[in-house]
């Protein structure tokens, strides 16, 4: 039964009605309303427009400047240019998240609303920056002063060096004349020595501040590092240059030391030269991030701007003529809304109602035509319910009087009636397809002295007995057991070749041996039996149902004069 409440025709009919056209009214008054609010936010979409264009433009060009105060972060000279383009560089940034901020909230596309949060947390990310950044120019501005007046004191120090150890050479020079004219041979061996070692002291000086002169003008730390390298090497020559002298003079040992502070100390030229370039290659990097920031938003911004003005241009020129056409438009649409709402509803009906009863007439005619495994339709209807459950009566008696015709009273497996129109179809689902079919007849050897020594009763106790064991036997469901007439039963083998048949025609025999059933009158040991013929249908034989069972009915005739209780199989001759 079906579970659901059931409901009359004539109601749901009654309540479908007044749905549509509530439906009708309501919609008429929301499309009205929906129209002049439309309108509305028409002229307020070109307002805020406006201020979106004016905006998008302050934007960009806050977006160049700041590229452009970037750009001269890169080459400042003094810290009051640095002071002041890191102030303008923080005001610009300012300008442009207030103004992106405004642009955020005019925004109503989902996708532009998210591309100007995204934007707002580009900027706020760079504002977050200048502190670092502050620092990292910072850092580098002052390690390049104190490198540059490391350069300057080196610079003094070479003029120095040189006019010192050039005197010294001038005085060896003539020291040497001296002790030539003296003939003294010792003193110009000496005198040569402390020449030739203070040639050498003064060549590598000249070269070692050569070196420290090219620290200012490196570009790279790997540059600055080499130079480091060869000015420590060119210092400890000197040092063993001056180790050699044998002099007492400490003049040569403060110069090495003043160089060497400069050189290895602390905050010496090459540490400050290399803090300076870091710091200002990370200072470069930063502002180059923030020039390319600034370049995204002012082109995103210009995307805007030519999107906002698109809009304005198309709303400016269709807001007075589709004004008046836009309510009409919307109103007709009510209408076609509930023409559409009404189709819904017959729909719904058709389904609910029409349909059901088309698949109660079908069922039906299935039922009329003996369809007894048809499917009843289900409905919420109380009247179609009602015909249901009465078709749902007829077809359980339908299929009684169906069992009742076609299925042997006695002996419980198919009838006569039931043989002749199955054998017709499964000879020609056989011809169709190219397949066998066997079949085999048999009855009750002296069935009739049995009757007549046993009675009736037994006979028909004898019979069911004889059914029962045939059904066992057979394992496929198209397989059929039938009774033919009186004690002939026929065993239908659909595609079974006549081998196949005369295996289970002999089974069969030697199943109602062993059910070992007393017959006094029997000439085999004294028990029932039974004789059996067997028949094929196979391509290309002729399409002929009687001639089949007149063929079969010939191989039992054949048992039965053979002295019965066996299996005879009709060979055509031909």
């Amino acid at each position: 039964m079906n579970s659901k409440r059931l409901t009359s025709l004539k109601y749901k009919i009654t309540l479908a009605f007044y749905i549509i056209l509530g439906m009708a009214i309501v919609n008429g008054i929301i499309a009205i309303l929906l129209s002049q609010k439309l309108k509305t936010e028409i002229e307020q979409l070109v307002n805020s427009e406006a201020v979106k264009v004016t905006t998008a433009l302050q934007l960009a060009k806050n977006s160049e400047r700041l590229q452009i105060i970037t750009t001269e972060l890169n080459h400042y000279d003094t810290e009051e240019q640095r002071l002041t383009l890191l102030k303008e560089l923080t005001t610009q940034w300012e300008y442009l998240l207030k103004d992106t901020k405004v642009l955020f909230s005019l925004e109503t596309t989902p996708n532009t609303h998210q591309a100007l949060n995204r934007t707002i947390d580009t900027q706020l990310y760079f504002q977050q920056q200048l502190p670092l950044l502050d620092t990292l120019t910072d850092s580098a501005l002052q390690a390049k002063l104190q490198a540059q007046n490391i350069q300057a004191n080196l610079a003094g120090m070479s003029s120095a060096f040189s006019d010192e150890i050039q005197a010294q050479l001038n005085l060896t020079h003539e020291h040497f004349h001296l002790l030539l004219e003296q003939k003294n041979l010792d003193g110009i061996s000496d005198n040569l020595n402390q020449h030739q070692a203070l040639s050498a002291y003064f060549h590598q000086g000249e070269h070692l501040f050569a070196l420290l002169e090219e620290v200012k003008n490196s570009q790279n730390i790997v540059e600055i590092n080499r130079l480091q390298r060869e000015a420590m090497r060119l210092l400890i020559q000197m040092e063993e240059i001056v180790a050699s002298m044998h002099t007492s003079d400490s003049i040569y040992l403060e110069w090495l030391s003043q160089i060497k502070q400069n050189m290895a100390g602390n905050d010496n030229l090459f540490e400050l030269s290399r803090n300076a370039l870091k710091s200002t290659q990370i200072a470069n990097a930063h502002f180059g991030f923030q020039a390319k920031a600034a370049q995204e938003i002012a082109t995103f911004t210009q995307e805007l701007v030519d999107h906002a003005e698109e809009e304005i241009k198309i709303a400016g020129t269709n807001l007075k003529s589709d004004s008046t056409s836009f309510v009409i438009l919307i109103f007709c649409g009510g209408i076609l809304y509930c023409f559409f709402i009404w189709l819904t509803s017959w729909h719904f009906m058709a389904k609910g109602i029409i349909k059901p009863v088309i698949a109660t007439r079908d069922a039906m005619n299935a039922i009329a035509n003996e369809k007894l495994d048809t499917q009843m339709p289900t409905t919420d209807n109380l009247e179609l319910q009602q015909m249901v459950s009465s078709l749902e009566t007829l077809k359980t008696y339908a299929a009684q009087v169906k069992t009742m015709a076609e299925t042997d009273g006695l002996t419980g497996c198919y009838n006569r009636r039931y043989l002749d129109n199955q054998i017709l179809k499964e000879l020609s689902y056989a011809n169709d397809h190219n397949m066998p079919l066997s079949i085999v007849m048999f009855d009750l050897d002296n069935f009739k002295e049995f009757n007549d020594q046993y009675g009736h009763v037994n006979g028909d106790q004898c019979l069911r007995q004889i059914v029962n064991a045939a059904k066992s036997i057979l394992q496929r469901p198209t397989d059929i057991l039938a009774r033919y007439g009186g004690e002939e039963f026929m065993l239908l083998l659909p595609s079974s070749h006549i081998e196949d048949a005369y295996k289970i025609a002999e089974r069969l025999r030697e199943t109602v041996i062993d059910l070992h059933i007393i017959h006094q009158g029997s000439s085999h040991s004294g028990i029932v039996t039974i004789s059996l013929g067997v028949a094929c249908w196979q391509p290309p034989e002729s399409f002929d149902v009687n001639k089949l069972i007149s063929h079969v009915d010939e191989a039992l005739y054949r048992a039965k004069l053979a002295g019965r209780n066996r299996t005879e199989v009709f060979i055509d001759a031909r």
